[in-house]
């Protein structure tokens, strides 16, 4: 089933909506949230909470690129129930505090033109970035890879990982800085 057809089910509230969407991005969706999850029943949860989420969201939303979205209910879910149980991998973590030089600082929300204008920024400069060190990044900051993942599903060393990494975030926040988002 493509993703035009499954939204259509979700549009004509069908009974197969929600195990059609499980059938075809439940193993993708499970292990998304399983990274950012340590417990296979909140993982569970999360993913029961997401498909609800989807029904309540389409109609009236129609996502262009409905893998990706699907994907960011997933994780905003999965990094919600984390913080609430106070469980969660520490890949989660260390993720967050390499990627803390990159960002603006402060401990107030970003306003919604600014968050906007910060998220259009760091996706192109990931687009203009080589296909493998980008994917090195949103397995270590999207999906929450520990670095020897990383390094795994690479083939790189994890010291190559590391060195690209860091290399990277370096390249981001003179970036921002000199869009003066940072």
């Amino acid at each position: 089933m493509t993703d035009p057809e499954l939204i259509e089910l979700f549009l004509a509230r069908s009974e197969e909506a929600v195990p059609a969407l499980t059938a075809r991005y439940g193993p993708y969706c499970r292990a998304v949230a399983g990274q950012l999850l340590s417990d296979r029943r909140d993982v569970d949860e999360c993913l029961n909470d997401c498909w609800l989420a989807v029904w309540r969201a389409i109609p009236p939303a129609r996502p262009e690129r409905f893998k990706g979205w699907l994907a960011a209910i997933v994780r905003n879910r999965a990094l919600a129930m984390g913080r609430e149980n106070r469980r969660r991998p520490p890949t989660v973590d260390e993720g967050a505090l390499e990627l803390a030089s990159c960002l603006p600082p402060g401990e107030d929300p970003l306003g919604a033109v600014e968050f906007q204008a910060l998220s259009q920024a760091v996706v192109r400069f990931l687009r203009a970035q080589p296909r493998e060190v980008r994917t090195a990044f949103v397995r270590r900051y999207w999906y929450a890879d520990s670095m020897e993942d990383t390094a795994r599903r690479l083939g790189w060393s994890e010291s190559k990982t590391k060195s690209a990494l860091f290399r990277l975030r370096n390249k981001l926040r003179r970036q921002l800085e000199k869009e003066g988002l940072l």
